[in-house]
């Protein structure tokens, strides 16, 4: 008689969770994906707006062709082709004037040389610093131990770059990359980023926006995919706790009392909350939890904006010297019918001033800076809005950081760790949670004995920079 297929139980459906429970159940595991909210996708995911009555993105994700394994997960899904990638970068000045970053024939890491050239938000003078910095950056090893201890804005300091540079080049691309303040980004992650998503391959920087809400991406092909496999979805299950016996995982307690069982556990949650679902004696033995409890969490907000008539507004514009970092025009993204109105998506990263802010002078706000952007808004009638703040959204990778992040197998036997806040080799993003999903599949497949083809790799360096990028 054949062997019985291995069961997992998987915590949480966030990016993380379902990349685990995919490559899972494609291994030939028996899967089990709880989450505890109606929709998957955790933050990078959507719920239904009852004013008008269809889903609405927690905060606008976008992604790059650097993703490699967000992509994998997509293809995994059968839903890659719902992401519009696009070769251009478009930044918006608040004088309404517009600079662009893309592609051009050159190789890596010129490709982007000739638009940079000409990009009007920035002066000689800010440009030929900005060049000298990533070529430093080009030759920089981003895993010595003396980048990850240093702030990036002091690194941006020592290399007299201007205030324009830094506001209207590096601020934007780092804080809305990282969803942190230069002064708690390590050079490694800076380094790393520029080099993985700008320097390394022509169409690292290709920018991809969804082209249907992000839980749509996620839930129903999830459910499709398990379900075929021999596995299940479980929405609107939350965890109460985990049960632990000396080093094991014995059973996961669900908040009606239902107890389950599986061979293997993964735990796809924020680092905050293995507090809350693992007992305190576990917690107080390891250090591997004890650290991972000490990450620092930094906040995003995101709001949408539904206006009664069409808006001329590009699909996705970084906004330099305001107090947004983006706007998308989500019905432009959607292929919404113009008549029908305009949605647009508005996202300040690292929002910690804004955390206690009230909703009503928020509101006040936001339709501020989305007018002084947008002209045309000011013409507009609002018709409905909606805020979504998270205060601990992602992993803040400051100096240091680095140390406290762990790998994915967990000191308990049959528990393994998921989430983009573990060892992953990739900031706090979309990305890393798919890698810090794939490598927690990796870990339990080796247990097993079985192959496994995840994570998969990088894009390669290509032209020249197989000789500059270090």
């Amino acid at each position: 008689m054949p062997q019985r297929a291995k069961s997992v139980l998987v915590i949480g459906g966030g990016v993380a969770g379902i990349a685990a429970s995919v490559a899972l159940a494609d291994a030939g595991f028996r899967v089990l994906l709880l989450e505890k909210r109606p929709l998957l996708g955790g933050r990078a995911s959507s719920f239904v707006d009852p004013i008008v009555g269809e889903r609405v993105d927690e905060c606008q994700h976008g992604t790059m062709r650097c993703c490699t394994n967000l992509a994998d997960l997509l293809e995994r899904l059968g839903v890659h082709q719902q992401i519009d990638y696009c070769d251009t970068l478009e930044f918006l000045e608040p004088n309404g004037r517009r600079s662009v970053l893309r592609g051009s024939p050159l190789p890596a890491p010129l490709h982007t040389l000739p638009s940079f050239l000409l990009f009007r938000a920035l002066s000689l003078r800010d440009k030929l610093g900005i060049a000298y910095a990533l070529l430093k950056i080009m030759r920089a090893n981003p895993r010595h131990a003396l980048w990850e201890q240093q702030s990036f804005a002091a690194w941006l300091t020592a290399m007299h770059q201007t205030p324009a540079a830094i506001r209207r080049f590096w601020r934007p691309i780092l804080v809305s990359a990282c969803n942190e303040e230069l002064e708690r980004i390590s050079c490694a992650y800076a380094f790393f980023l520029f080099q993985t998503g700008f320097l390394a391959h022509p169409k690292a920087f290709h920018f991809g926006i969804p082209k249907v809400p992000l839980a749509s991406l996620y839930t129903e092909p999830t459910q499709d995919i398990l379900r075929r496999r021999g596995g299940c979805v479980r929405t609107r299950a939350t965890v109460r706790r985990v049960e632990v016996e000396g080093k094991r995982v014995e059973e996961v307690v669900l908040a009606d009392g239902e107890r389950l069982r599986a061979d293997w556990y993964v735990l796809a949650v924020q680092c905050d909350l293995l507090a809350h679902l693992l007992p305190k004696e576990v917690i107080e033995s390891d250090p591997y939890w004890q650290r991972a409890l000490q990450i620092p969490l930094a906040p995003i907000l995101g709001a949408h904006f539904w206006f009664d008539r069409p808006l001329v507004c590009p699909k996705a514009v970084a906004v330099l010297d305001r107090r947004i970092e983006w706007i998308f025009h989500r019905s432009l993204n959607l292929g919404k019918d113009p008549k029908q109105g305009s949605c647009l998506s508005v996202v300040i990263s690292a929002s910690y001033p804004y955390e206690n802010m009230e909703k009503e002078p928020l509101k006040a706000l936001l339709l501020e800076e989305l007018t002084a952007c947008l002209p045309d808004v000011a013409k507009a009638q609002l018709v409905h809005w909606t805020l979504v703040r998270w205060p601990k959204a992602t992993l803040s990778p400051a100096p240091g950081v680095e140390a406290l992040r762990p790998p994915q197998q967990s000191p308990l036997s049959n528990l393994v760790v998921a989430g983009e806040w573990t060892q992953t080799g990739w900031p706090s993003t979309m990305e890393g949670a798919a890698r810090s999903g794939y490598l927690a599949a990796r870990v339990i497949c080796h247990q097993e004995g079985l192959p496994c083809s995840v994570p998969v790799p990088d894009l390669p360096k290509t032209g020249l920079a197989k000789w500059l990028v270090r």
